[in-house]
């Protein structure tokens, strides 16, 4: 036996990160051949189409318990919820081929397997898939069609934090292979792609906002303390509060590894940090190093006729130019820093793969 079934999609209503799980309005219709029917091919019904197409009767949706029900599964179903307002939301015709049609209005709700390590770059395929709970793929088989509600001229897609397109069920989810046999399965696929740009504005401004400030630091005089750890202080403990924002909103992943934001947050955080460690060098520096206003000089001679005379400096004499000036390693923080930083971003945004092994 054959089954068609007919997907009449109107949206996809909610999409539950927490719970990896979809919620889909739509009018299910499902078609068979019951040859065990005893047809009248010359009644006066099959001409008359007050209620429906002729060669066609309109019955009422009760008059199914009556007849053979294919037994039908919807897997990865969490829940299956018809429509009633003075009655059941559905509709039975049979045609004069003895052919049964059978219509209703649904929402489903399906389980779908996601994985949030590249959020919020994730995509994912989830797939309606319905068939048979009994007669496998040799006893019963079944073909589909689904209509897309993107292809209404005046369709609003619900504001959801996925765009969602439907397309056609791959051949390697047309059979649901089980513990008791391999079943045909019909159905479609969603793709969905995650909307990236509100953590733009959220998120990914602000911190790199608060890193380029932190190299403001670089500029301040290292002896004024509380300006310049002040600045750096502060600008930890906020990216501090919005990594926790991030870790609270953000689905949780399947993994122990952190997702994509969460990686560019740490980088920002150890960015600011790193900045307090080169101001707590410098700092230290100038309170313990000795003084010698005689060495300075010397040192000041033999740098600036390096390049003229014999003497040149040595590695000793390097070391202690560099203590003696530790605004240099300011001076090499600034160029180090944002060109590090620079060089993170262009990976991050236009290097880095973020597409998942799930996608085909």
């Amino acid at each position: 036996m054959n089954l068609v079934f007919g997907f009449t999609i109107r949206e996809v209503s909610e999409v539950k990160d927490s719970d990896q799980v979809l919620t889909i309005p739509m009018y299910l219709s499902i078609h068979w051949i019951e040859n065990r029917l005893v047809i009248d091919p010359n009644h006066r019904s099959w001409s008359d189409n007050s209620t429906g197409p002729t060669n066609e009767t309109t019955e009422e949706a009760e008059t199914l318990k009556n007849l053979w029900r294919p037994n039908l599964e919807i897997y990865g179903l969490e829940a299956f919820n018809n429509h009633k307002i003075l009655g059941e939301m559905a509709g039975l015709r049979i045609t004069k081929g003895k052919v049964v049609k059978y219509d209703i209005k649904v929402t489903v709700e399906i389980s779908c397997q996601m994985d949030f390590t590249q959020y919020p770059f994730d995509e994912h395929v989830c797939a309606f898939q319905m068939g048979s709970y009994f007669y496998d793929k040799n006893s019963m088989t079944c073909s589909s069609s689904y209509f897309d509600p993107a292809d209404e001229t005046d369709f609003l897609e619900r504001n959801l934090q996925y765009t969602i397109k439907f397309r056609k069920l791959s051949a390697r989810r047309k059979i649901v292979r089980l513990t008791s046999g391999s079943y045909a399965a019909c159905g479609f696929e969603m793709r969905l792609k995650r909307k990236h740009e509100p953590l733009m504005y959220q998120v990914y401004i602000p911190c790199i906002l608060f890193v380029t400030v932190s190299w403001i630091s670089f500029i301040i005089d290292p002896k004024v303390v509380p300006g310049r750890m002040s600045l750096l202080v502060i600008l930890f403990l906020v990216i501090i509060n919005v990594f926790n924002n991030v870790k609270s909103s953000a689905p949780s992943a399947s993994s122990s590894t952190l997702n994509a934001i969460e990686k560019f947050v740490v980088t920002c955080i150890f960015s600011i940090f790193s900045a307090i460690l080169e101001y707590a060098i410098v700092l230290s520096i100038l309170t313990l190093r000795p003084q010698s206003g005689t060495n300075s000089e010397r040192l000041y001679t033999i740098f600036h006729n390096a390049n003229g005379i014999a003497e040149k400096p040595s590695i000793q004499d390097r070391l202690q130019f560099f203590l003696e000036n530790p605004r240099i390693l300011d001076v090499c923080s600034i160029v180090c820093f944002s060109l590090g930083f620079v060089i993170f971003n262009i990976h991050y945004w236009y290097f880095a793969n973020y597409s998942s092994k799930n996608i085909h």
